[in-house]
C-alpha cells in the first residue's frame, strides 16, 4: 500500500482520536432540560426517517459534470442510526455510479462517530473507500475527520493494445473539516483532503431557503497537479421542519460519494487527480 506523508496520516488518526475521545467523554452526561429546551434537539442518532436529493452542475477541470444524488437515513433504536448514499452522474463522456452507507453513533448535542463505506464506477475507473468517520459538535462550528482505505481502479484507454489498461492503487484517504453556521440556515464549510497521495483544499456553501426544505449549495477545490472544481445546485430535504444545521447534527452526515466525486472524475481521467506517478499509458 502507498503511504500518504506520515504527518498527514498521524495528523487526521489524531483528529479522529480526539473526536471519539470527545464524544465518548460526554456520552454519559444527558443534557439537562434546560440544554434541551435552548437547543430544541432530541436526543436520537436520526431524529425519525428522513431523505434528501439533490441535483448539480459543474466544472472538474476540463469536463464538465451534471448529476444526481441522494440519501435516506433510519434510526437504529435511539444511539445508533445508518444512511445510504447513492448517485449519478455524468461527466467526461462516461455514466458515474455512486453508492455508500454509514453506521454511526451520535449525540446531537455532542458529535457523530461511526464507520462509512461507498464508492464511485465508471467505464474508466472503480473508486472504493472504507474508513471511521467523526464529528465533534460546538455551539456554532463542527469540526469533522474521515481516516480510511482508498482503492483506486484507473482504465486507460491503450490504443495499442486495443482496449483499456487497468491500473489498481491503494492509499490511506483523509479528509479534515470545519463548518461554521453564521446562521442556523447557512453553512461555510472548509476543508483539507489527502487522496492519491495528492493534497486538496476544499470549501462548500449551503443556505437552505425559507421554503422549507429547500437548499441551495456551492462546492469548490483546489489541489496539486493544477486540480480544480467548482460545482453548484440545488438539495431537497424531506422529514420534520427544521433548520439547516439541525438536519445536519439530527438527520444525515455527509454523503461519502457526493464528497469524492470531483476528485475522481478527475483521477479517472488520468489527470491532476491520479494516482501520482502515473499517466495514460500511450
Amino acid at each position: 500500500m502507498r503511504n500518504i506523508t506520515t504527518s498527514t496520516l498521524i495528523g487526521c488518526t489524531l483528529a479522529v482520536s480526539l473526536l471519539s475521545l470527545a464524544f465518548n467523554a460526554s456520552a454519559g452526561t444527558a443534557p439537562t432540560i434546560q440544554e434541551c429546551a435552548t437547543c430544541s434537539i432530541t436526543d436520537a442518532a436520526v431524529s425519525a426517517v428522513n431523505g434528501k436529493i439533490d441535483f448539480h452542475y459543474g466544472s472538474v477541470n476540463d469536463t464538465y459534470t451534471r448529476g444526481v444524488g441522494g440519501a435516506l437515513s433510519l434510526p437504529v433504536g435511539k444511539s445508533f442510526g445508518v444512511q445510504i448514499d447513492g448517485l449519478y452522474a455524468r461527466a467526461a463522456e462516461s455514466d458515474i455510479y455512486g453508492y455508500g452507507a454509514h453506521f454511526f453513533s451520535r449525540r446531537p448535542s455532542k458529535g457523530l462517530l461511526g464507520l462509512a463505506a461507498g464508492g464511485l464506477t465508471s467505464t474508466d475507473f472503480n473508486d472504493v473507500v472504507v474508513g471511521v468517520e467523526g464529528e465533534y459538535y460546538l455551539d456554532n462550528i463542527t469540526l469533522g475527520a474521515f481516516v480510511g482505505y482508498n482503492h483506486f481502479d484507473n482504465h486507460f484507454d491503450n490504443p495499442k493494445l486495443g482496449g483499456r489498461l487497468a491500473n489498481e492503487t491503494n492509499f490511506v484517504a483523509a479528509r479534515l473539516y470545519a463548518a461554521i453556521y453564521p446562521i442556523d440556515d447557512l453553512v461555510v464549510r472548509i476543508g483539507y483532503e489527502n487522496r492519491f497521495e495528492r493534497n486538496f483544499y476544499t470549501a462548500h456553501l449551503e443556505y437552505q431557503t425559507p421554503v422549507a426544505g429547500l437548499a441551495l449549495f456551492a462546492d469548490g477545490a483546489l489541489g496539486d497537479a493544477s486540480f480544480y472544481s467548482l460545482v453548484g445546485g440545488v438539495r431537497y430535504y424531506f422529514g420534520a421542519k427544521k433548520s439547516l444545521k439541525a438536519r445536519h447534527r439530527q438527520d444525515d452526515p455527509q454523503s461519502l460519494p457526493g464528497s469524492n466525486l470531483p476528485t475522481s472524475i478527475a483521477g479517472g481521467q488520468g489527470g491532476s487527480a491520479a494516482p501520482a506517478g502515473e499517466v495514460p499509458p500511450t
